[in-house]
């Protein structure tokens, strides 16, 4: 299952599983799994994490709003049955559970979590080759050969896309999405916690550290911007650790030879001026990196080209970063929030509101319009955090906030304690829930398997009857 969670997107499951986007091979090997290994676990009586609580009293809220939303007026949207489209909704949601189920249960002791991370490593590392060869060909050669065309049709619904790369990704930005949600985390704590979950080095360096140098390497070449945004909100909380120890250590050597009446106060005025003289400096290095962004990617040359002099200033604004759509999409699901606003419209049914939750401006839009005039899909908000709102009301979305919350304090706690491998994987479960605040807002499918295995692994990695470490 492992092996195999960088392909998003098979033509051959996709139509075995009768989905147009999310067909990992890896779901099939889940439903084997959830068969033989799952089911005897809990007919067993063998206890799940208790970080799985919240969780399942999330799903016990998604299941009242879908039996609530038998009793609401859904609009008929192109003869869409509504029952077989609750069904495919919350079988998405089972998929995903059951992957933080597998994921936290199946690694019993240290040595299958350690493999388990190494199989997701030598992944991430066959990921990234396929994704060197793409931009090898592109930006080497100006163009892809056939035989490429060829395997990515093989392995992919999707096709290879005009200077960015996809990897074994459907797109783009599901590329950016495996990478925040599972492999930079636990590449990037084991950089930062200098441990490795292999024995070789090369030099002087792990393989985490090479993959993550690639891995950033790709991530750049996807030109996602929400993908780069959920990098940078990883790398932000590190910044906030290092901030508070860099301000004590500038602190303490300037304050060491200086004798004052009052030196505590002293102490806090030049640990203020030290923290904001550091504040500027991150918004001269944010401001320059967005400028320089302005000028590499065409799609935000209209950065700083703000005027509210126009109608629907901002709309158009975000239609000019070519990120219009997206934002239509987003307020239809809040115009949904506001008309139900606790349970919501039931997990899968928000599309069904879109032709009247539109604002005015969004029909001006030609992919607006060719979606809903041009195909018979569902159209979806493309935002977790929104469609939760929508779909399940702020009583499931508190909920799942406050599965995540409590995962986030454990995380924290464990990661504090020591130097270990298994605490590493912790800090990686603090990384995915910072990725998640930016990636939130751009998939909105719980089947998407790469945040449910991350926090499934951390949470395995926090069981208090493992050792102290994996080494």
């Amino acid at each position: 299952m492992l092996t195999i969670l960088p392909i998003t997107s098979v033509p051959v499951v996709a139509q075995l599983l009768g989905s147009d986007s999310v067909a990992s091979p890896s779901i099939l090997i889940l439903a084997l799994l959830v068969i033989i290994w799952l089911v005897p676990w809990i007919v067993s009586g063998k206890p799940l994490p208790y970080q799985t609580i919240p969780l399942l009293v999330f799903v016990c809220v998604v299941l009242i709003s879908s039996a609530l939303s038998f009793f609401i007026e859904i609009p008929p949207y192109k003869g869409i049955p509504i029952f077989r489209n609750d069904f495919h909704a919350l079988a998405t949601l089972a998929i995903g559970v059951c992957f933080f189920f597998i994921a936290s249960t199946f690694p019993q002791d240290n040595g299958l979590l350690k493999k388990s991370v190494q199989v997701i490593n030598w992944s991430g590392f066959i990921m990234l080759l396929w994704g060197v060869a793409q931009g090898i060909a592109w930006f080497g050669f100006g163009h892809y050969p056939n035989w490429m065309f060829r395997f990515q049709g093989f392995i992919s619904a999707g096709t290879l896309y005009r200077q960015r790369v996809t990897a074994l990704a459907l797109e783009p930005s599901w590329l950016a999405h495996e990478l925040n949600m599972l492999y930079f985390p636990i590449w990037l704590s084991a950089t930062v916690k200098k441990q490795s979950f292999h024995s070789f080095r090369i030099w002087k360096f792990s393989f985490e550290n090479l993959l993550f140098t690639g891995g950033v390497i790709a991530l750049l070449l996807t030109f996602s911007r929400i993908g780069l945004l959920a990098f940078l909100l990883m790398c932000g909380y590190l910044l906030l650790k290092m901030h508070a120890w860099i301000v004590e250590k500038i602190g303490n050597k300037l304050m060491k030879n200086r004798r004052t009446k009052n030196k505590g106060k002293t102490h806090k005025r030049v640990a203020f001026s030290i923290s904001a003289i550091l504040v500027v400096v991150y918004m001269v290095t944010i401001a320059i990196g967005l400028i320089i962004f302005s000028h590499i990617d065409p799609r935000m040359a209209s950065l700083f080209d703000f005027s509210l002099n126009k109608e629907n200033s901002i709309l158009k604004y975000f239609n000019d970063l070519r990120f219009g759509d997206r934002i239509i999409y987003w307020m239809a699901g809040w115009e949904t929030f506001g008309a139900y606003p606790f349970f919501g419209v039931g997990l899968g049914n928000a599309g069904f509101f879109f032709p009247e939750s539109i604002t005015p401006y969004g029909w001006t839009l030609l992919e607006v319009r060719k979606l809903i005039h041009r195909t018979s899909i569902l159209l979806n908000i493309k935002s977790l955090w929104i469609r939760l709102l929508a779909e399940t009301g702020i009583i499931g979305f508190s909920f799942f906030i406050g599965w995540l919350y409590s995962q986030a304090r454990i995380f924290v706690q464990k990661d504090n304690s020591s130097k270990n491998i298994n605490n590493t994987l912790c800090l990686a479960g603090i990384f995915v829930l910072c990725a998640l605040l930016a990636e939130g807002f751009s998939i909105d499918s719980f089947a998407m398997p790469y945040l449910w295995v991350s926090l499934g692994l951390a949470t395995a990695a926090c069981s208090s009857k493992r050792k102290s470490d994996l080494n």
